[in-house]
């Protein structure tokens, strides 16, 4: 009878033993499925983030491209008798009409001129066309269109201090704006390239002290906004 007992007990201990290193295991397997699934969602969310700046990083270089093969088309282009065309919304434009329409507008000239093709005169990261204008300089008292601006829309906080940081000395006016996808803040009449500069919407400019150098701390303190444009002029 005792033997019975001692073997009953023996046996029934055990299988506690047995159950309670389960649960055990049980518990020690879920919690390394969190651990790992959390593990996964900071690898997740990080690789996220890379592909992000990754993308950036591609598009903000299309776009620089295009920013200098601009510069240079409208120089050789109007450089030479001092006027440049007038502001005229691209944004209407298609790749076809951009060669056939009669409308004076900057960018379609430059195609049929041969002197860019479409997709060079396009803002890859909004998908408008880039909008072309005159710039006005005050000289003698007179202000005359001897310069030209280009406006790049629909930027990020990223994307627009990025071209800032790459093209932003090269020029002698620079401003930042929140023009979005399908819109300019461009005008007919021009941008005047006297502003005197505030630091934030106003960069440079050929105004008394608007010539300095484009640095860091400058750049931080502008493309604040969601959405963001950068306009750019030269003589």
């Amino acid at each position: 009878m005792f033997t019975h007992n001692r073997n009953y007990l023996k046996k029934t201990g055990f299988k506690k033993f047995l159950n309670q290193k389960q649960h055990g295991q049980r518990g020690m397997s879920l919690l390394e499925v969190i651990i790992g699934l959390g593990v996964i969602g900071a690898n997740t969310a990080g690789v996220a983030v890379l592909a992000q700046r990754a993308l950036d990083t591609h598009e903000v270089a299309e776009l620089v491209t295009s920013i200098n093969t601009i510069r240079f088309a409208m120089k050789e282009t109007y450089q030479r008798n001092g006027v440049y065309p007038a502001y005229i919304s691209p944004l209407t434009l298609t790749p076809d009409t951009m060669r056939t329409t009669t409308d004076a507008v900057a960018t379609s000239q430059l195609v049929k001129l041969g002197k860019i093709t479409p997709d060079e005169v396009r803002n890859n990261i909004s998908g408008d066309f880039i909008g072309i204008g005159r710039a006005n300089i005050t000289t003698s008292g007179s202000t005359v269109p001897r310069g030209f601006a280009i406006e790049l829309n629909g930027l990020n906080q990223n994307q627009c201090r990025s071209i800032l940081d790459q093209v932003g000395n090269n020029w002698d006016y620079v401003a930042v704006g929140t023009s979005g996808p399908g819109t300019y803040s461009l005008t007919y009449a021009g941008v005047n390239m006297n502003d005197t500069p505030d630091g934030i919407t106003i960069l440079r400019s050929l105004g008394t002290g608007g010539l300095e150098y484009l640095n860091s701390e400058k750049i931080l303190n502008t493309c604040n906004a969601t959405v963001n444009s950068v306009t750019l002029a030269n003589r």
